[in-house]
């Protein structure tokens, strides 16, 4: 255990001392350092006018409406460096953005002009006509249409077209009944059909001298022959040139069913291309690849799955078939072109689909810069909350400045001596003072303040006192000596301090720098308490710790705290604290030395007792209930015992004349 002991006179605030280094006196010492090193920090409050002035700014976020709450004022310095790093990384966010967005609005033009596969094509995949009619001719099956039809006979007026659905047909999934488009085939469509389509030229022209002269002979030959295949392909040809792909579906089926193994490819690329036309190319990729099977025709199936394929968005199967139909046929230039034209698409997909991720993420970096401005916005709104509005903050200023004539005007000037060469300026007391450049002081380089020496860039010349202390203000000396009191000049010379005192209220900078190179954590950090002797009142420890310790267990509880407070205080007094458990060894100290040394368990059921009888004034219990609470660590429950102190609390006695004073 610490070997504790008072180190203060009766009048002195109590101040507790220990052989470890986490003393009271340590910890207030550094907290002298730590207010004497973090002066400079608030840097963005103060400014400089043009003729060397510190004065703070016009529109400081530091000027508040309750200026005296301390709370409030360290929550919007908080915020105000908080909203500084928030605007660097928006900035920052907006310029990665801006430099990250795809702005190129030419990409297709000119992938068109750039690529080598588009230069190949000529023309996009969406000019060209992927709807190209194939079939496989019945002359490359040595079967001659005419021995099917009678070409010789005379041909009436009244034309007849061949209709095949008049056969009844049964249902045969190898006549690919199943598919979807030849079930719908009664709502089959298709898009206009080009007059150079090779289908023109599927029918010869021996059949008869217009197309409707071969449908009327193919429909007097479909009466004589009901079953004859090489009739139903012939009819299917007939109604892809007249585009009613319905009809043809119907030719084609039947066609499929009589037609031997050897011959279906016929049927197959034939209903393919119907299918096909009528945009079902899913089905028309099916009968395609079937007919791939059967037939020796590569070079018509590979070239038609290509355009199917091609249709359908499968770019590499596209080429792919391309590419085998010009092994079959080489040279053949339609295959050649739709094969870079299928290249070049794919290619710009591909890249429309890497700017499109671009843009989609530069859209939810625009969201996300946008949730934090939105932030930023409404932490600057809480930041405004408390601000002073910058027309108060000119009055004040104008007050101010007019209270500092009006007392440089009375004399109030706290009068420096000018040392070596100009460079040196000694001022009697360590009191604030107003800054400017003169011509007599231009090349001060340090003000000395009794035996502490700061170094400033400019003059103290004006000191900041009240003018209410103008007549008791004491005797101003023109220069200090070596052995004079900077305490006894502020405070007056009745106050005997030690040495030991001396040191901890008034540190060098040198002893800072030495004993504490950087700021200790919160935690060690030192506390302080007022003991109620120190006033003059009577000794509470006295009635409290006179008798034996108690020997049940209680805690104190300060109740409900009425409302309004007597006096002006922050609005921070009100607010609740987070339960988080932090004891203040130095306030458990001192209650152990108040007590004589019990625990904080007898300390607390002693001030519970005392508060049921009511022996010691309400208002000096509850002061040491506080004391308690926070060597437990309850923050909540200490600053309400302290509120229930300021309500309660007698206003102090009004202050002695100066005649009076010893």
């Amino acid at each position: 255990m610490a070997d504790v002991r008072k180190i203060c006179p009766e009048s002195l605030p109590c101040r507790l001392s220990y052989s470890r280094k986490t003393s009271f006196q340590g910890k207030l010492f550094i907290l002298l350092c730590i207010l004497k090193v973090d002066t400079g920090g608030a840097t963005t409050h103060w400014v400089v006018t043009e003729d060397g002035k510190i004065q703070q700014q016009v529109d400081s976020p530091l000027n508040l409406k309750h200026p005296l709450d301390v709370v409030i004022f360290m929550r919007q310095e908080t915020r105000v460096n908080y909203l500084k790093k928030l605007e660097k990384q928006l900035v920052a966010q907006k310029i990665h953005i801006e430099e990250n967005e795809d702005r190129d609005t030419g990409l297709e033009q000119r992938h068109y002009k750039e690529d080598a596969d588009c230069v190949m094509a000529k023309v996009p995949l969406g000019d060209l006509d992927l709807y190209d009619g194939t079939y496989i001719s019945l002359e490359s099956k040595d079967i001659s249409p005419e021995d099917f039809v009678d070409s010789l006979s005379a041909l009436p007026p009244d034309l007849e077209k061949p209709d095949c659905a008049v056969f009844e047909l049964p249902y045969s999934i190898h006549a690919f009944q199943h598919l979807r488009g030849v079930q719908e085939r009664a709502n089959l469509t298709s898009p206009l059909l080009s007059k150079e389509d090779p289908i023109f030229s599927s029918l010869s022209h021996k059949l008869g001298r217009s197309v409707d002269d071969v449908g009327h002979r193919i429909h007097h030959g479909l009466l004589r022959n009901s079953s004859s295949w090489v009739l139903y392909n012939m009819a299917s040809f007939y109604w892809r040139m007249k585009n009613e792909p319905q009809r043809a579906v119907d030719c084609v089926v039947r066609a499929l069913h009589f037609s031997p193994r050897e011959h279906k490819d016929v049927a197959l690329v034939n209903m393919a291309n119907i299918l096909h036309r009528a945009h079902f190319s899913a089905d028309a990729a099916i009968l395609a690849h079937a007919a791939l099977d059967l037939t020796s025709d590569l070079f018509t199936s590979h070239y038609t799955l290509g355009n199917i394929y091609a249709m359908l968005g499968e770019y590499n199967h596209s080429v792919l078939c391309y590419e085998q139909a010009l092994q079959a046929q080489p040279g053949f230039e339609q295959a050649l072109r739709r094969k870079h034209a299928v290249l070049c698409q794919q290619k710009l997909e591909q890249r429309l689909e890497a700017q499109h991720r671009s843009l989609q993420r530069t859209l939810n970096e625009l969201k996300e810069y946008q949730k934090q401005h939105d932030h930023y916005l409404r932490q600057q709104e809480a930041l405004d909350k408390h601000k002073l509005l910058q027309e108060e903050q000119i009055l004040r200023n104008i007050i101010h400045e007019t209270q500092m004539a009006k007392e440089a005007q009375l004399g109030n000037h706290q009068m420096c001596r000018l040392g070596y060469k100009h460079r040196s300026l000694y001022c009697p007391f360590d009191l604030p003072v107003r800054y400017h450049r003169g011509d007599l002081f231009e090349h001060v380089s340090f003000v000395q303040f009794g035996e502490e020496v700061s170094v400033a860039s400019s003059v103290a010349l004006v000191s900041e006192r009240n003018s209410n202390q103008t007549a008791a203000s004491p005797q101003l000396h023109p220069s200090v000596s070596g052995d004079q009191d900077p305490a006894a000049a502020l405070w007056g010379s009745r106050l005997d301090y030690t040495q030991d005192i001396q040191r901890m209220l008034w540190p060098q900078r040198s002893d800072c720098a030495h004993e504490y190179p950087s700021v200790p954590p919160a935690h060690l950090l030192p506390t302080f308490y007022l003991p109620p002797e120190t006033q003059g009142l009577s000794p509470v420890a006295t009635l409290l710790y006179g008798s034996s310790p108690p020997l049940t267990v209680a805690l104190p509880n300060c109740g409900p705290v009425p409302q309004p407070y007597p006096a002006l205080l922050p609005a921070s007094i009100d607010w609740p604290l987070e339960e988080k458990k932090l004891p203040d060894p130095s306030a458990s100290q001192i209650l152990q030395l108040r007590s004589g040394g019990w625990t904080l368990e007898q300390i607390g059921s002693r001030i519970a007792h005392v508060m049921k009888q009511a022996t010691v004034p309400c208002w000096q219990t509850h002061s040491e209930a506080a004391l308690f609470w926070r060597a437990k660590g309850n923050g909540s429950l200490a600053l309400q015992c302290l509120r229930q102190v300021l309500s309660s609390a007698p206003p102090p006695p009004p202050p002695r004349p100066p005649h009076q004073r010893r």
